[in-house]
């Protein structure tokens, strides 16, 4: 497979020809197209979304990942899901509100749940580091290092690093 890199979306746009539209909303479409100077096969995403916070401005989207013959074949027989974002794991080209499509790998934010874990977590203690210092008018200047010395300690523990 060729490498994603950074192209100007109108000029990818006019080589592409459609091989068979998958789905149709008023606001997705899905495609097989081609590219006819590569010979290249992508899955196309199109979304139109509607820019409430601008006036209801429509802003369009258009997502391209590279697949093999396999694959078309799998998606065109409904052998295969292709939905947008769950079916989409490796590297894509997407545009944005210019005229490019730069490529995106979504690997990247993958399994991040142990970090959301962990940033809950953190912010539990820091409540609670907050709630002990706003409570803490009778403590000493060490008690509150003490204090101080406990939280940063715990989430040396959230995030599973050795105590320095």
């Amino acid at each position: 497979m060729a490498d994603l890199q950074a192209r100007e979306k109108d000029k990818f746009l006019s080589c592409l020809e459609t091989i068979k539209e998958l789905s149709k909303s008023e606001f997705e479409t899905y495609s097989i197209v081609k590219n006819t100077e590569t010979g290249e096969h992508y899955l196309h995403y199109f979304l139109s979304h509607i820019n409430l916070s601008e006036g209801g401005r429509r802003d369009d989207y258009d997502h391209f990942l590279l697949i093999e013959s396999d694959d078309i074949l799998a998606i065109m027989f409904s052998e295969q899901p292709y939905q947008f974002p769950e079916n989409w794991r490796s590297a894509y080209l997407r545009s944005g509100n210019d005229n490019r499509l730069i490529p995106f790998d979504p690997s990247e934010n993958y399994d991040l749940d142990d970090a959301a874990a962990a940033e809950l977590a953190m912010l539990e203690k820091l409540e609670q580091y907050k709630e002990q210092m706003m409570n803490a008018d009778n403590l000493s200047a060490e008690e509150r290092e003490k204090l101080t010395k406990q939280y940063f300690a715990e989430l040396d523990k959230i995030l599973q690093k050795p105590e320095q």
